[in-house]
């Protein structure tokens, strides 16, 4: 075995790397984009150990529309290519009395500022409202953190 081919076993940068460029080439291949977002959002959900991930998609009326739903531990798997519908209402990205934008839900504060966030666990954090979060545990069971 060569030192690069070597490397790249032992290194985990370069495994995560080269495993970014395979999903990019599997992902270049799909054609369908229910497919292709549901793959995006599994990939998302393995490199970074996640248990569940949701994707949303902007609707025309300044909406996130859970479009995916994945909740590995909660055999959850809802919308994409399930065929299951998801009832969870869209958030609003802005306020439907003032304009104002929505910063107080976390996706909808990720769409309008572009920016990634990290939340440790939801039941700490004081700049977001979590209430949808923890409705949603306490329906289930499940304690969301990161």
């Amino acid at each position: 075995m060569s030192g690069d081919a070597m490397t790249a076993q032992t290194d985990p940068a370069l495994k995560n790397f080269q495993r970014l460029i395979d999903i990019g080439i599997a992902l270049s291949a799909e054609r369908d984009i229910n497919r292709l977002m549901e793959k995006i959002l599994l990939e998302a959900k393995d490199l970074t150990s996640a248990d569940g991930g949701t994707l949303y998609i902007k609707t025309d009326e300044d909406a996130l529309k859970f479009e995916i739903m994945r909740t590995d531990s909660l055999n959850i798997a809802l919308g994409g290519t399930t065929g299951k519908d998801i009832t969870f209402p869209p958030i609003r990205l802005f306020d439907p009395e003032t304009g104002q934008p929505n910063q107080k839900n976390i996706a909808s504060y990720c769409a309008l500022t572009g920016e990634s966030i990290n939340i440790k666990d939801a039941y700490e954090a004081e700049n977001f409202d979590f209430s949808g979060t923890k409705k949603f545990d306490e329906g289930t069971g499940y304690r969301s953190k990161s």
